[in-house]
């Protein structure tokens, strides 16, 4: 029997080609957040040839010409890493299935790198990432990135004090501290000739390195408070710019919370919640900023949001009950080391205020203006609909500004005070009549009102953390 030469019926005569092009399969993972590097973007070379990474750091990428190439790899950690990473340059055959773990740099690898060994020797831990404009996104070169913590000193007694490091931003826009102690619990700001952000938590945990992408304003973005301006301080005169931010406040079970207030931290730009939890800010300084939510019944909140003038920022802030917690112990040493870093021993001493502290505040009485009762000059109104308001007799109509934690208060409705803060959360109080109110706290209106200046132990306990 011959060879069959002739197609059978219905066949196509011509033969099957074997594909021109390769692809890709493989996986991508961040080793230093220890997870997937989910939505990274794999590219074959520089072309315009991707695949996204998925959930679990999975791509495939296909239709990759035969030859020689590399896949790079972009996802915003390697650009605050400030590393690049790529796969080996490997051959890729017509048809072939080339497989590709990718993986960034370990921490302690990543260290090595940055850090050089006197610094390592000085303390395991990294703090690493970029600072840029924050409406134009360019680097922020020259800026300063500082980092704040506590430890214990036992060299004169069990007792925290500040450290700080500081570093200037280079010119790609990064920065790196190193040598710093393991599970650091801290504040980090950054600073740019006048204008500063605001101070952001870091908290290490167990990991040796953390990283945290920041912005700033440019000098030109902001503006000083125009004259008779009564809500801004003298010594807040770079607070105004055009970023906005909207927002919600929930509950932990997703419930919105009416009336909360929602304020930017080193500000008086505030407000309050409406009926669907929902609130806006305005005329905003763009950057890293951090934004604090109180509520009666629920614990306060910060959070850190960026702002930008190019876009309005929008955030979700979650709230919790408040349960309250008694220290067993309540060192006094301790308190006063952190009322004096505010300034609060050294006004004491001048004489020219009254002064409420420890057993002095009543943390029983149900309203902070129930604590000022006793205060000379000082006297408690009744504002309508079961509120209380603080005025003054020594005061042109009773004027009376607050100051709480540094930052002056904006009063938005008579007696909202009492909604903001409970005697139990007070440290210390400070009441000034208008000829003795220290320049620190002195407003553009503050010359002819009595001054109430409360600190809070939350604040104070960030120095002693």
């Amino acid at each position: 029997m011959g060879l069959l030469t002739a197609p059978l019926s219905g066949q196509d005569p011509t033969p099957a080609t074997a594909p021109a092009s390769a692809t890709a399969i493989g996986v991508v993972y961040d080793s230093v957040r220890l997870k997937p590097l989910s939505g990274a973007i794999i590219r074959v070379d520089s072309s315009e040839l991707t695949a996204t990474a998925d959930a679990d750091g999975r791509f495939r990428l296909e239709g990759i010409p035969t030859g020689e190439h590399f896949l790079r790899v972009e996802h915003p950690v390697l650009d605050t890493l400030g590393v690049a990473l790529r796969s080996p340059r490997e051959r890729y055959s017509p048809g072939a299935a080339v497989v590709a773990e990718l993986a960034t740099p370990s921490p302690e690898t990543l260290i090595s790198i940055a850090c050089s060994a006197a610094w390592r020797a000085r303390g395991p831990a990294a703090f690493m990432g970029r600072v840029r404009e924050a409406d134009t996104g360019v680097p922020a070169t020259g800026a300063k990135v500082s980092l704040v913590w506590y430890e214990l000193d036992v060299s004169s007694g069990i007792k925290r004090v500040p450290k700080v490091r500081e570093v200037v931003v280079g010119a790609d826009g990064t920065y790196r501290i190193c040598g710093l102690p393991a599970q650091l619990d801290g504040k980090v700001q950054v600073i740019n000739g006048p204008l500063s952000s605001g101070e952001i938590a870091i908290s290490f945990g167990d990991d040796l390195v953390y990283l945290r992408n920041m912005s700033i304003a440019a000098p030109r973005t902001v503006a000083a408070a125009a004259p008779g301006d009564t809500t801004k301080a003298v010594d807040q005169v770079t607070i105004l710019g055009t970023a906005r931010l909207t927002g919600r406040v929930l509950s932990a079970s997703g419930t919105p919370i009416v009336g909360a207030r929602v304020q930017l931290e080193g500000t008086t730009r505030t407000a309050q919640t409406r009926s669907r939890g929902e609130f806006v800010l305005d005329s905003l300084p763009p950057g890293t900023q951090s934004v604090s939510v109180r509520h009666l019944g629920y614990a306060p909140v910060e959070e850190a949001v960026d702002l930008t003038s190019a876009t309005p920022s929008s955030i979700t802030i979650r709230m919790s009950d408040f349960v309250p917690v008694l220290a067993t112990v309540r060192v006094t040493a301790a308190r006063e080391r952190a009322l004096d870093a505010v300034g609060y021993a050294h006004r004491k001493r001048t004489g020219l205020g009254h002064y409420l502290e420890g057993d002095q505040i009543n943390q029983s009485s149900q309203y902070f203006s129930d604590v000022l009762r006793n205060v000379p000059g000082l006297r408690i109104q009744s504002a309508g609909h079961g509120r209380q308001m603080v005025t003054s007799t020594r005061s042109p109509n009773g004027c009376v500004m607050f100051w709480i934690d540094g930052t002056p208060w904006q009063q938005m409705e008579p007696g909202d005070i009492d909604d903001f803060l409970k005697p139990h959360e007070l440290a210390a109080v400070e009441v000034y009549n208008p000829s003795s109110t220290p320049v620190e706290f002195s407003a553009s209106r503050g010359a002819s009102c009595t001054t109430i200046v409360g600190w809070t132990h939350r604040r104070l306990d960030r120095g002693r953390k």
